[in-house]
């Protein structure tokens, strides 16, 4: 394509001046967004424009082009769309056309009955066109005069547009120092009038796809170091956009080498033992790896209360949902295998917690092995006249006008002694999970109030549910039973957060099955698919189901605060009703 250069000489700023009216615009479009993220118009004059793009952020690039005549003459125009072009031959290009996006490829006139005809989908190589659409060769020219030299007539207020989809071929990660050495696909328009070659304007954007950030699965010590220092381990690059300008405009990204620029959104733990899910996100591209740690030890707990005067030594471990050994097996906390140390709300350390301290707070570390976990332990209230328990039939307002019934009294010897109020046989246990079936709120205290929401959860579809851990019961002024609970939902931006949510069942229900379906089938409804374990603990993996199976179980057990199907083989499956739905589904 010679001439291109000869864009920005004198001949074509005159060009541009004698041709006023011809107006051309170059841009793409990516995310099947109609916004452009790069664009040149006939106002930018005859220029060669480079541009980075972050093909992880930036997906499914499509280039545009039009045309229209606005001269008030019919001009001649041999119109080129060249794709790819780079500027070192030695270099392979690095976007081209998508052939498996072909639809997307739109070509039109508009008022231009009587004047050239433009063919489409030219494939260019040295010495020869190829005019008949052949999806097997890298396109170069798009939208060509049948012959090159010869010119289509644009008529008088006629438009020429194209849309062209492309595909990634190589993408860079920007180590040279020189920008013309980087590979690009350029795409150009150049209008020539006649004599050939001697007056045209030319428009040129070149494309420098890249990657970030960059990331790769990883090995850490234990998961305290996983955590910890070795939680951006996983990173191996993060790129960012850098604007500068020299004889031709361009951008080139630049290394971000503070790797804590990235956020770390979540460290999840997979169905393998010492394996978890590490999510980052930078420059709204979110990216997730496997770590894999040495030492297999794991531990998960949650925030709880324990009662006035209570025994601490008998609840110190009320908090561990989850322990595992230096090996991945799931055993039993106890003092032989967790270290339990403890401050207060100053953060110096003590031995206990004092369940004498009403209202006090603690912030009590499980250790075990190379794995450890920090919570919140409130020390009740000494409640002589505890709050009776009345109906739980609302779930939004903050008043409810329901009259408390009274305590109930047991006379001895002329005393009396205040009875605490029962909890419904249907309410989630401590520590037990629970789902939202319609929309709801997290509140910071038990008297739901509006000014004190901390979040919203949206009704969603069953596999999609919002999920909590039950940590203690609480009840408003009116007392109306609340849940105090923690989020679970772990690539949620709520995740963590601490609050009461309503405890009516028309609402909330516990998220474990506790009965057998009537036709003893299950279907697995998770995209993931479900795993079957030959240990009630679900470990020892024997069997993945795909989403849609169905399953014969013969009956259902519990463990811990769960449960487990147990299949017709003997293996076992998680009763999770995000998971799972009992019969045909």
């Amino acid at each position: 394509m010679a001439g291109l250069s000869g864009g920005v000489n004198q001949s074509a700023n005159a060009a541009i001046k004698d041709k006023e009216g011809l107006n051309t615009t170059t841009w793409y479009t990516a995310n099947g967004n109609d916004t452009p993220i790069i664009s040149l118009r006939s106002t930018d004059g005859p220029t060669m424009y480079m541009h980075s793009i972050n093909i992880d952020k930036y997906k499914d690039l499509v280039v545009h082009y039009t045309v229209k005549n606005e001269t008030g003459t019919t001009q001649p125009v041999e119109l080129f769309l060249t794709l790819p072009m780079f500027n070192n031959s030695q270099i392979p290009a690095s976007l081209t056309f998508d052939p498996s996006r072909a639809d997307q490829l739109t070509v039109s006139t508009k008022d231009n009955t009587g004047g050239g005809t433009f063919n489409t989908l030219y494939s260019y190589e040295p010495g020869a066109y190829q005019l008949n659409r052949d999806d097997s060769k890298s396109m170069l020219a798009v939208l060509a005069a049948p012959q090159l030299g010869e010119a289509g007539n644009l008529l008088n207020n006629a438009s020429l547009s194209v849309s062209v989809p492309l595909k990634l071929i190589k993408d860079y990660d920007f180590n040279s120092s020189i920008p013309s050495a980087v590979p690009a696909a350029g795409v150009a328009d150049q209008l020539y009038y006649p004599p050939l070659f001697k007056d045209f304007q030319s428009r040129a954007i070149w494309v420098k796809p890249y990657k970030s950030p960059l990331v790769s699965d990883f090995i850490s010590a234990n998961y305290d170091s996983l955590v910890g220092v070795d939680k951006y381990n996983g990173i191996v690059k993060l790129l960012k956009d850098n604007t500068g300008e020299n004889s031709l405009k361009y951008t080139i990204p630049i290394e971000e080498p503070d790797h804590s620029k990235a956020t770390v959104d979540a460290i999840t733990p997979t169905n393998e033992p010492g394996q978890y899910t590490v999510t980052y996100t930078y420059d709204g591209v979110t990216k997730s790896v496997t770590a894999t740690t040495t030492d297999k030890s794991y531990i998960d707990a949650h925030d709880f209360m324990v009662n006035y005067r209570s025994d601490w030594k008998a609840e110190q471990f009320a908090g561990i949902t989850t322990l595992k050994d230096s090996n991945g097996n799931s055993v039993t906390p106890v003092s032989s295998n967790v270290t339990v140390t403890i401050k207060d709300s100053q953060g110096n350390s003590v031995n206990d917690v004092n369940t004498n301290n009403a209202g006090a707070v603690y912030d009590v570390t499980y250790k075990s092995n190379g794995a450890s976990k920090t919570i919140k332990v409130t020390v009740g209230q000494n409640s002589p006249t505890p709050t009776p328990v009345v109906p739980n039939n609302d779930n939004h307002s903050s008043t409810n006008t329901t009259t408390p019934t009274a305590p109930t009294t047991n006379s001895t010897s002329g005393s009396t002694t205040t009875t605490k109020p029962a909890i419904p046989n249907n309410t989630a246990k401590k520590g037990a999970a629970v789902y939202a079936t319609k929309k709801i709120y997290l509140y910071r205290q038990a008297t739901f109030k509006k000014v004190q929401r901390i979040a919203t959860y949206p009704k969603g579809k069953r596999v999609n549910r919002p999920m909590f851990v039950v940590t203690d019961y609480a009840r408003s002024k009116g007392g109306t039973l609340r849940y105090k609970v923690r989020d679970v939902n772990h690539h949620s931006k709520t995740a963590g957060k601490v609050g009461y949510i309503t405890a009516n069942n028309k609402y909330v229900v516990p998220v474990y099955y506790a009965s057998m379906p009537k036709n003893k089938k299950v279907t697995i409804i998770s995209k993931k698919g479900v795993n079957a374990y030959r240990n009630v603990n679900l470990t020892k993996k024997v069997k993945h189901y795909k989403k849609g199976a169905h399953l014969k179980v013969k009956k259902i057990v519990k463990h811990n605060l769960t449960s487990r199907y147990v299949l017709s083989n003997g293996d076992y499956m998680t009763g999770n009703k995000k998971l799972v739905i009992q019969g045909n589904y």
